[in-house]
């Protein structure tokens, strides 16, 4: 399993408070009901080796180490398939002094569903449209850190 995550643009570009990825797959499906974990922390190659890349160098904000909210779908184009952030909601406690937030590495997922609903069972291989293809997901970074 393999989400690549590559930093696409930023809004509103004068004091970024919500940044795009373009997520891309390759290999086999993570595990049904849980899905595919995103790496939402940008890349560092000592510390984060499979973060997320900024392949245009966009200018980005100091990042923060949770999430009040997991990342939202803004587009889909994989052949068909589509996908839900997992969990929808934060989990309970804190990261760092601030309260119910997601960790940026470990806390967020995608679930992949087929055409018709079903999601792909643990490491299914992913179709040609989804490998061929990519999801747009925005991540909003909180107001308090």
């Amino acid at each position: 399993m393999a989400i690549a995550l590559a930093l696409v643009g930023v809004s509103p570009a004068d004091n970024p408070d919500k940044l795009t990825f373009e997520a891309t797959f390759s290999g086999d499906y993570g595990t049904q009901t849980e899905g595919d974990q995103l790496n939402l922390a940008p890349y560092d190659v000592d510390n984060n080796p499979t973060g997320w890349t900024n392949p245009e160098n966009i200018p980005t904000p100091e990042l923060p180490v949770g999430l009040d909210q997991n990342v939202s779908v803004l587009a889909e184009d994989i052949g068909g398939y589509y996908v839900n952030p997992h969990p929808t909601v934060p989990s309970a406690g804190a990261t760092n002094g601030v309260a119910n937030t997601l960790n940026t590495k470990t806390g967020c997922f995608l679930r992949m569903y087929a055409p018709g609903g079903a999601e792909l069972a643990t490491n299914a291989a992913y179709a040609a449209g989804v490998t061929g293809g990519s999801v747009l997901l925005e991540m909003v970074l909180p107001k308090n850190q």
